[in-house]
């Protein structure tokens, strides 16, 4: 198949162009003809310009978050106005900005010339959509109620969006931290101990232990910062590869909760996302057992989704949230409760709700107080390293000039 670039007027005499796929010039404008556009231009796409354009998507990656919250709002408009699916994403593809979501619109408009079901058409997309997504809109179609669907999608979406914010607030201020702390080591140790190791030197005077071994220290990394730095990139390589795994993927879900400070933080984060999801699902009319697999295959913590697979499980054959939530032992007592009263009365999705509400709550509470943790702890790294460098340095410097006066 290749690759041929169109202009064209529709009904409306308004010029419109794009990009489609087909064996020959004539294929396309029959093509165009049955979409009720009258072709002006029809032309073969230039491989160079193939092969950059492909480039660019690559480098462009896959749509963002935010693009998918864009397509989210824009497709509830096309549903709640009435638009025909098939017009709307053709005009949504010609103002969307991301590349790569620019060329799945076109690909899901010609499926849905074709006669597919919208939802098939976002599943065939390389993973662009997440398998919740499409099984929401699938319920969509089956309903009747697609923009409730998109609506829901949307409001999921954003608050995934202001999740990540709140754990990139509370991990930033540590990491620039420990990043000024390691730039500052290595600046010492290369141009600052090597300097002062010269001075030293030349007087051949009993030296500190402490500078001692700041200057090996510093003799060691010049020497040896090739295979450090080697070291170091292997090591990084071998963990992502790792963590690509499974079974890396699932070790690393698990510690994650263990981790001092951070991991209650995730776990909340983790529960509050569970508790949303699975609210917005079961008002959309899913299953409770297909409602909780959809959740693990949109769960980013690899732990957290095989224990989602096995509450699945477990529900498919008769038990019910609360005791296949109990079998899961991560959900907090108050998460239990809320499960247990939601089934109880009937109202498990408000009460999904409402334990989402106080997670996230938790959590901005939570990142608010790690600041006030992680400060007097960085400080305390930070004054140590300066007074074991002032000490290592300073105090040599202090028995050289006694030396030199009394000489």
């Amino acid at each position: 198949m290749k690759s041929f670039v169109y202009t064209a007027r529709d009904r409306e005499r308004k010029l419109t162009r794009g990009e489609v796929e087909g064996r020959s010039t004539q294929e396309v404008a029959n093509y165009l003809f049955r979409q009720s556009l009258t072709p002006i231009s029809i032309s073969e796409r230039r491989a160079v310009v193939e092969r950059f354009a492909t480039l660019r998507r690559r480098l462009a990656g896959a749509p963002q978050l935010v693009d998918l919250i864009f397509f989210c709002h824009q497709m509830y408009s096309i549903c709640k106005g009435g638009v025909a699916l098939h017009r709307g994403i053709r005009s949504l593809a010609q103002t969307v900005r991301h590349p790569q979501l620019h060329k799945v619109l076109i690909d899901m408009r010609r499926q849905l010339d074709e006669g597919r079901p919208l939802s098939d058409s976002m599943q065939s997309q390389d993973g662009v959509f997440t398998r919740l997504m499409v099984n929401l809109v699938r319920v969509g179609e089956t309903t009747g109620r697609l923009d409730q669907a998109f609506a829901e999608l949307k409001r999921n979406l954003e608050l995934e969006h202001e999740t990540r914010r709140r754990l990139k607030a509370a991990i930033r201020y540590p990491v620039l931290v420990v990043s000024a702390i390691v730039l500052a080591i290595a600046v010492v140790m290369v141009f600052v101990v090597p300097a002062f190791a010269g001075v030293f030197a030349s007087f051949d005077a009993e030296l500190p232990w402490m500078t001692r071994v700041l200057i090996v220290s510093s003799e060691w990394t010049l020497a040896w910062w090739p295979l450090l730095l080697t070291a170091a990139l292997l090591a990084a390589v071998g963990i992502r590869s790792f963590l690509k795994t499974d079974y890396g993927a699932e070790l690393w879900g698990r510690w994650s909760f263990r981790i001092p400070l951070l991991g209650e933080i995730l776990l909340k984060v983790t529960l509050a996302r569970f508790s949303r999801t699975m609210a917005m699902c079961l008002r959309s009319g899913i299953a409770i057992d297909q409602a909780v697999g959809a959740v693990a295959a949109a769960s980013s913590n690899r732990h957290f989704a095989v224990r989602l697979t096995g509450m699945r499980e477990r529900i498919a054959q008769g038990e019910s949230l609360t005791a296949a939530a109990r079998y899961a032992a991560l959900f907090t007592p108050l998460a239990m409760q809320m499960i247990a009263t939601g089934e109880e009365t009937g109202r498990l999705d408000e009460m999904l709700d409402e334990a989402g509400d106080f997670y996230e709550r938790e959590v901005d509470y939570d990142v608010a107080m790690l600041g006030e943790y992680t400060e007097p702890l960085l400080l305390a790294v930070v004054s140590a390293l300066v007074l074991m460098l002032a000490l290592g340095i300073f105090l040599p410097m202090w028995d050289l000039a006694a030396v030199a006066l009394r000489r």
